[in-house]
């Protein structure tokens, strides 16, 4: 894919608070790229910043190699979809359509027949605001971001809003909508599954920096730091032991954690559904008690309580597949290679 969106050394002062510092982001054309991160960290004013609602105080953003940096949002070729809607009450859903079109009465009506079709509210034109649910009231807000055909769509937090199970729904017919259309999409999130589930690529951000850039499995397997593998997904992190010869002890025993670290105490960082519950102990094995089980639908989580170092409790999730156990139990472990990673021994 080619590179559709570039913003480079994007730098954002409110007074003495710096909410974007050195910001530096591509997108290629057609791809559905999540700004993550918490409340805070600047995704919705980088947003802002590509839309033109903001003006940044140094850097450039360039669209096809051209800087619309400073051009007004009207001349930037996009549709915008907010977390509230903003539909016009007093308009029908029609009228909130075709808004943005300069085309003729016979036209907009087709357009506005198509993209209600596209979004699934057929039928709905001559409904008012009020008398749509939340679901639906965004559905029309993205039928009307899409009405001109723009060549990017910017979403800001737009299902947070709404239930779960109807954010769950919409997440499906947005990703199938994204699909089917191929326009370039970014979205702000603070929801972690909603930017792993729809994104080609998730930026995290923290504190104006971006921590990391890369694909969903990336983000979750292969954290850049410690602030992108605590606040993605969740993880263990129990306290370990590199020896001078570069093995890694956890509670006394040796674990095959790859890579070079220095010498001394770490922190080894290992998602539930990565330990694995053996059937036989093997010599050497690291053995826990099952100290207590949690149903959680899919899965059962485990909190494990090790045998060599009681106070380390390790959570695990145990499919079907997996040995059944009970709380009680003495259970062996098996910690994969290829999914653990050493940060820093500071306190989580």
């Amino acid at each position: 894919m080619s590179e559709f969106l570039s913003v480079n050394g994007i730098v954002k002062r409110f007074g003495a608070f710096t909410a974007l510092a050195d910001i530096n982001l591509q997108v290629a054309q057609g791809e559905f790229l999540c700004l993550l991160g918490p409340s805070g960290c600047g995704k919705t004013t980088l947003l802002r910043i590509i839309a033109g609602l903001e003006t940044q105080d140094l850097g450039t953003v360039l669209v096809q190699g051209r800087d619309i940096g400073r051009l007004p949002p009207a001349r930037r070729d996009y549709g915008i979809v907010f977390q509230n809607y903003a539909l016009f009450p007093n308009l029908d859903v029609a009228q909130n359509v075709g808004y943005g079109l300069r085309t003729g009465r016979a036209r907009r009506r087709e357009r506005v027949e198509e993209l209600l079709a596209l979004v699934g509210l057929s039928g709905s034109e001559r409904k008012y605001p009020s008398q749509l649910s939340g679901g639906q009231q965004q559905r029309v807000a993205l039928a009307r971001a899409l009405a001109t055909g723009p060549r990017m769509l910017l979403l800001d937090e737009p299902l947070s809003a709404l239930d779960a199970k109807v954010r769950l729904h919409l997440r499906h017919e947005l990703k199938q909508l994204h699909q089917k259309l191929g326009i370039t999409t970014l979205m702000v999130t603070h929801d972690q599954e909603e930017a792993l589930s729809l994104a080609d690529t998730v930026a995290v951000m923290d504190h104006g920096t971006l921590e990391q850039v890369g694909t969903p499995q990336q983000i979750y397997q292969q954290p850049a730091s410690r602030f992108v593998a605590d606040f993605v997904g969740h993880a263990n992190w129990p306290l370990v032991n590199v020896r001078a010869d570069g093995k890694v002890e956890l509670a006394g025993q040796e674990i095959p954690v790859p890579g070079a670290y220095p010498a001394g105490s770490a922190r080894l960082f290992c998602r539930p559904e990565d330990i694995r519950i053996v059937p036989h102990h093997a010599q050497n094995g690291m053995m826990a008690l099952v100290e207590s089980l949690e149903f959680l639908g899919p899965v059962r989580r485990a909190t494990l309580r090790l045998e060599r170092a009681p106070e380390i409790l390790l959570q695990v999730d145990l499919s079907a597949k997996d040995p059944w156990v009970d709380e009680g139990d003495a259970v062996p472990l098996a910690f994969p290679a290829d999914r653990l990673r050493l940060f820093s021994a500071e306190a989580v």
